[in-house]
């Protein structure tokens, strides 16, 4: 029963992990400060949006982020 459990609990954990994606962002000029400023302000504003559904508040920073001038570039 325990081996059963542990083998659940594992392929849930990976899943997981597996479903939320990664993302980058660039914009010409920037610093790694700007961006962590500007992604500090995206997160308030998607939670004060009342996107608390994972997926719906990383659309709504991500978003916020491109209104900002970020580009979304592929992970590597």
């Amino acid at each position: 029963m325990l081996k059963i459990s542990l083998t659940v609990i594992t392929a849930l954990v990976v899943t997981g992990c597996a479903v939320i994606p990664e993302y980058k962002f660039s914009k010409a000029g920037a610093s790694e400060a700007d961006f962590h400023r500007d992604k500090t302000q995206c997160d308030d504003e998607a939670f004060s949006a009342g996107n608390v559904v994972r997926l719906k508040y990383i659309e709504a920073r991500n978003a916020c982020l491109v209104k900002k001038g970020w580009s979304q570039v592929a992970p590597k």
